[in-house]
Formats: structure tokens, sequence, C-alpha cells
């Protein structure tokens, strides 16, 4: 039987890729819904570049200190220890350019494999499960047809039967900017206040969304908080439906 999916907060690349690292077992799969290249540079940009501070003048040195400057402190994900070599090689990344393509995919999940599973001596039994982690999948629905409660939950239905199917811990999250806030951050909710309590786990997930498939904003209303015709329902509560929302070491 396959865990319960669940749903993280928004996190930054590097965020994405060092939790990956510490919680998954073989066989997991990460589904990128964005093109390699943008990928790669939001990781770039998402990893401290850690350089060595300029040298002191040499008048200011003292005449007999010659011992060398600490090194710069490195991000994880630079640093190449043995697990995380071993690790990495048995994640299996694919690339999502649009939600026909991640349909498709995850329709046919799992794909057939020729890979041995490694041999886990080092992690407890039950500790690390196997996932199916996608990236960005809110997303990848906005400004196309599906931006839609009844289009994200297609898509999601799909995800999590997939789940079921292979017997994989399902995980959604959206990405974080770099030195930006939540993309739809929502209010403070107030102390002992259970309904606000949920709400704030749901941190980015609160976004509206109309209805059925093909709604448009009404007339006259083009900023970004433009309303749309009918009723409209939040993307956290679409993925209530099937997901269990934790939090995690980098909620602030």
């Amino acid at each position: 039987m396959a865990p319960t999916p669940f749903a993280l907060p928004p996190a930054l690349p590097s965020e994405l890729l060092t939790w990956i690292l510490t919680h998954q077992a073989y066989p997991t799969t990460l589904i990128i819904c964005q093109p390699r290249t943008a990928f790669f540079t939001s990781l770039q940009n998402s990893i401290p570049q850690a350089q060595n501070p300029p040298p002191p003048p040499s008048s200011a040195l003292p005449p007999e200190d010659d011992n060398p400057s600490a090194p710069p402190e490195r991000h994880p994900l630079l640093i190449p220890t043995l697990h995380q070599i071993a690790t990495s090689r048995h994640i299996s990344l694919v690339f999502i350019p649009t939600i026909s393509h991640l349909r498709a995919y995850v329709s046919v999940f799992p794909p057939p494999t020729d890979k041995t599973p490694p041999e886990q001596v080092f992690e407890k039994p039950g500790k690390n499960k196997p996932m199916l982690v996608v990236y960005g999948l809110v997303e990848l629905h906005r400004d196309t047809s599906e931006w839609s409660a009844q289009g994200l939950g297609n898509t999601l239905a799909g995800l999590v039967e997939a789940g079921w199917r292979s017997g994989r811990g399902v995980v959604v999250l959206e990405e974080r900017k770099v030195g930006g806030e939540d993309h739809h951050p929502i209010g403070d909710p107030g102390e002992g206040d259970e309904t606000g309590e949920r709400m704030r786990i749901k941190t980015g997930w609160n976004e509206g969304v109309p209805m059925l498939n093909g709604s448009v904003r009404r007339a006259g209303m083009e900023s970004e908080d433009a309303g749309w015709s009918g009723r409209t329902v939040e993307v956290g509560r679409i993925l209530s439906r099937w997901f269990k929302f934790e939090r995690t070491d980098w909620e602030s």
C-alpha cells in the first residue's frame, strides 16, 4: 500500500534536492515541471557561492602571522560525500514541459527499468520511502486552459493513482524564488485559531482558481488580483482531497 500523499511548502531547488537526498529510498523519481535549463539556472542561483575574502593589506598582517585563513563554507550539495554520490545515482530525474506530457507520463508510470536496486545496508528499515516527487505542478497549469479546479483535479487524480500503482509516496511542492516572498502569502492567523493554523500549513496553496476549464477573467480586470467569472476555489482545498500538508526544515 502506497504512503499517504503529502504537499510541502514552496522550496528553492537546492532545498528540494537536499530534502530528497535525505529522505528518499530506491526507487525515487523527481519530476521537474519546467525546462532543464531553467531549473539548473534556478538551482545555481539558490546555492550560495562561497568565496575567499580578499586578503588584508600586507601592513595589517602581524609580522610573524603565517596561519592560513579558514576555508570558506560550502553548501552541502557542493560536497561530494560518498552517501550523496551513491544516493543520487538511483534518483530518476524527469523534465516535463507541458500538462499533456505530465499526464501521459504518470498514466504509464512506473516506466520499465533495468536498474538493479542498490543494497541499502546503511539505512534503518522503514526510515525512508520510495517517492514520486513533482516540483512545480501548480505553476505548470498557470495561464493554460487547465487553470481550474477541474484541470488541477484531473492531473492530481492521475498522479495519486500512479503513486498507488507503483507503491510510491507522492509529494508535490512549488518553487520558491530566491530572495522573494511566496507567490501568494496568506495572512497571519490568530493564535488558537484551528482554521487559521490549517491555512498556515497550506502556505503557498491559497490561490483561488475557477471551478471549470475555460473560465475567463471578468471584463476590465487585467491586474494580478483580477477576479474570475463564476465560483473559485483555493488550490489548497483541491489538494486536501488527496494530500496531507506537512511542515519542513526550510519553512519559516
